[in-house]
C-alpha cells in the first residue's frame, strides 16, 4: 500500500477517535462564573467544565467578577482623601514619604548598626544636611527592638507596594539587625532587647560594672558582655570583676553587649515585622533568612510552651504568652500565642508548629492539655478573646496603651494569615466589637486618631457581602492624621490645646490624662507616635538637633499604600 494512503488512514483513524473522545457536551461556556453567597467560593468555567476555587480557605480572599480578590480590594471602594483638614501640612502624604525615606537612608539607619534609631545630631548639623556620621549620640534604648522592627515592616509594606529595589535593601539591611538581634544571645528563637557593637561613634557599651550584674528576681533588664572567647561575660555582685560563664559560641560577637530579659512588647514588634516580610518580599534570600528565623521561634515557643527563657535559662519576666499566665490579661496572651504560632507555622510548614497551633491553641482534635499549667483548663484560645483587657479602670483611664498596641498587631497578623473562614469570623468580631469600637468605654480606639490602628481595623475587618462594609470613616481620619503628620521629626515647642487639656484622671502611672485625643499636629512627637496615649497632657521644647526616627509614619503610609486607601498622588 503506497505510504500517502497509510497516512491517510492514520489520520482518518486519529479524526474518528479525537471525535469519540469529545462526544460529551460541554457543561459550561467559557468565562461563566458563580460567586457563593459569601463570597467565600469561585466556580468557573474552563474548557467547558466547571473548576471550585476555595477563595477564602485557600487564600484568604474574596470571590468577585470571576477572580478571587484580597477583602480589602472587594467592591472596589474608594475612599476619602481628606483634603480639607485645617491641621494638615502643606506637603503631600507622597512627598513627606519621600522625604522620610530619604532621611532614614541617610540618618537613621547606620550601617554597622543595622537598626532604625533616632539621633542627637552634632551642634551646628542640620538634619536638612546630616548622615550618620554627624550623630553626636545614638538614642538607643531597652526597645531598640520593637522600633527597629516596625520600621522594617513598612519597608516589607513599602516593597510589596512598589516592588522599589531601594526598598528591598533597606529591607535585606535592617533583616540582618534581626538576625544578629536574635544570634547574640546564642539562644534560638530568643532576641535581645538591646544591643550595641564596638567602633560605632555615638553609642557605647555602659561602662559601670554593676549594670553588667545578674538581677535576682529577674525584674530588671541587665547588660551581659561577649568576651574575645565569645564567651558571656557579667559582673560578680560582691566583687564587681568580671566572671565568665559557659554560655559560649559567640565568637562573631566578640567584644559586643546586650541586654537581656527582653519582653512581649519586643516580640509583638519582630512578629509583626517577620509576618510583613514572609507575606510581602519575594526575595529568595530574604525568605530563607525570615524562614529560619521563624522555625526558631516556633520551635522555641513549642517547646517551652509559650514562656520564653533568656540565656541563663530562667523565664524572663514578661515572657510568658500563655492564656492564664496571670501576669496580663487571658485575652491579650491568647491573640498573641494565636499570632505567634500562626505565622510561624505558615512560613515554615512544620507539622510539629501546625500541630501544636491546631491541637493545642484551637484544641480541634479533642481536649488536649498542652500547656501543663496548673492555672490553665484546656480550651481554644479563641474562647479567651473577650477578656483581653483593653480598657481598665473607671473612664478607660487606666488603660496599658502598651497593651493596646500590641494587641493591634497581633489581630492583624492573626487575621492576615488565618484563612479559616470561622477562625476568621470569631477574630474579626473582636477585632471590631470588643477592640476597636467598643460601646462601654468613652475612649474607644476608633476615637483615638491613630492612623496605624484605623488602618489595621479597615484593612483586617470582615469585608464582602455579608459585612457592614468597607471602613470609609475610619480610612478617613487614618488618611487626616497622616495629613497633619509633621514634614520633620524634630522636637518643636508645643502645648497641649488651649482649652481641650483639663484633667480629669490619672494613668496607670500616675499620669494626668485629659478627655480629648489629641491629634496628630497637637501631639509632640514619639519613637512610634502610635504606641502612645493620646490623652496625655504633656508638652515639649523645640530642639532641632534630637530627631525621632520616622517609622511610624512610614508604616501607616506604606500600609495604606498596600491596602489601598492611599493613592500614589495623594
Amino acid at each position: 500500500m503506497p505510504r500517502s494512503v497509510i497516512c491517510l488512514l492514520f489520520a482518518a483513524v486519529a479524526a474518528t477517535c479525537a471525535a469519540c473522545g469529545n462526544s460529551e457536551p460541554a457543561e459550561c461556556e467559557t468565562g461563566d462564573f458563580s460567586c457563593s453567597d459569601d463570597a467565600f467560593v469561585l466556580t468557573s468555567c474552563v474548557d467547558g467544565r466547571w473548576q471550585t476555587i476555595e477563595c477564602m480557605s485557600e487564600r484568604g480572599q474574596l470571590c468577585e467578577a470571576g477572580a478571587c480578590v484580597d477583602p480589602w480590594r472587594y467592591g472596589s471602594p474608594q475612599f476619602s482623601s481628606c483634603l480639607d483638614d485645617p491641621l494638615a501640612t502643606p506637603e503631600s502624604l507622597y512627598d513627606k514619604m519621600i522625604s522620610y525615606e530619604e532621611i532614614a537612608r541617610r540618618l537613621h539607619i547606620h550601617p554597622g548598626l543595622k537598626w532604625a534609631s533616632g539621633v542627637l545630631l552634632k551642634d551646628g548639623v542640620s538634619e536638612s544636611q546630616a548622615g550618620y556620621a554627624d550623630v553626636e549620640q545614638w538614642l538607643s534604648g531597652e526597645n531598640d527592638g520593637l522600633w527597629s522592627a516596625l520600621f522594617l515592616a513598612a519597608e516589607a509594606f513599602r516593597y510589596g507596594t512598589s516592588k522599589d529595589p531601594e526598598a528591598l535593601e533597606t529591607v535585606k539591611l535592617l533583616l540582618e539587625g534581626e538576625r544578629d538581634r536574635m544570634a547574640i544571645t546564642g539562644v534560638p528563637g530568643l532576641f535581645t532587647r538591646q544591643f550595641i557593637p564596638p567602633g560605632i561613634p555615638g553609642i557605647e557599651c555602659p561602662s559601670d560594672p554593676a549594670r553588667y550584674v545578674p538581677d535576682v528576681e529577674k525584674d530588671d533588664n541587665q547588660w551581659v558582655k561577649v568576651g574575645q572567647d565569645g564567651c558571656v561575660q557579667v559582673s560578680d555582685p560582691g566583687t564587681l570583676e568580671w566572671v565568665t560563664t559557659d554560655h559560649c559560641g559567640l565568637g562573631d560577637y566578640a567584644g559586643y553587649c546586650w541586654l537581656d530579659n527582653v519582653s512581649q512588647d519586643e516580640y509583638a514588634g519582630h512578629m509583626f515585622a517577620l509576618g510583613a516580610v514572609f507575606k510581602l518580599v519575594d526575595d529568595g534570600e530574604v525568605q530563607a533568612t525570615v524562614r529560619d528565623m521563624l522555625q526558631q521561634i516556633g520551635e522555641m515557643l513549642v517547646s517551652t510552651r509559650l514562656e520564653i527563657h533568656d540565656w541563663d535559662s530562667r523565664s524572663v519576666e514578661h515572657g510568658r504568652l500563655y492564656a492564664m499566665a496571670l501576669d496580663n490579661f487571658p485575652g491579650f496572651n491568647a491573640a498573641m500565642a494565636l499570632d505567634f504560632i500562626k505565622i510561624c507555622a505558615e512560613a515554615t510548614g512544620d507539622e510539629d508548629i501546625q500541630d501544636f497551633y491546631s491541637r493545642c491553641l484551637l484544641q480541634q482534635h479533642g481536649q488536649t492539655d498542652c500547656i501543663q499549667s496548673p492555672t490553665e483548663t484546656p480550651r481554644p484560645y479563641t474562647e479567651y478573646l473577650d477578656n483581653a483587657g483593653l480598657y481598665v479602670g473607671a473612664d478607660s483611664c487606666m488603660s496599658n496603651w502598651n497593651n493596646i498596641s500590641m494587641h493591634f498587631a497581633s489581630l492583624h497578623n492573626l487575621i492576615w494569615f488565618e484563612h479559616d473562614p470561622e477562625l476568621r469570623a470569631l477574630i474579626q468580631d473582636h477585632l471590631e466589637h470588643e477592640a476597636f469600637a467598643p460601646v462601654n468605654t468613652p475612649r474607644p480606639v476608633s476615637a483615638q486618631n491613630n492612623a496605624w490602628f484605623d488602618f489595621i481595623y479597615a484593612s483586617q475587618k470582615a469585608l464582602g457581602p455579608n459585612s457592614n462594609g468597607p471602613a470609609f470613616s475610619a480610612v478617613e481620619n487614618g488618611i487626616c492624621m497622616l495629613r497633619q503628620f509633621p514634614a520633620s521629626k524634630h522636637v518643636p515647642d508645643l502645648e497641649c490645646p488651649a482649652g481641650k487639656c483639663d484633667p480629669v484622671c490619672t494613668d496607670r502611672l500616675g499620669g494626668e490624662l485629659g478627655s480629648y485625643a489629641r491629634q496628630v499636629a497637637e501631639r509632640c512627637p514619639g519613637t512610634f507616635l502610635w504606641w502612645g496615649n493620646p490623652y496625655d497632657l504633656d508638652g515639649c521644647s523645640q530642639d532641632l538637633g534630637r530627631i525621632r526616627p520616622p517609622g511610624d509614619y512610614l508604616l501607616a503610609y506604606w500600609m495604606g499604600r498596600y491596602y489601598g486607601f492611599i493613592d500614589a498622588n495623594m
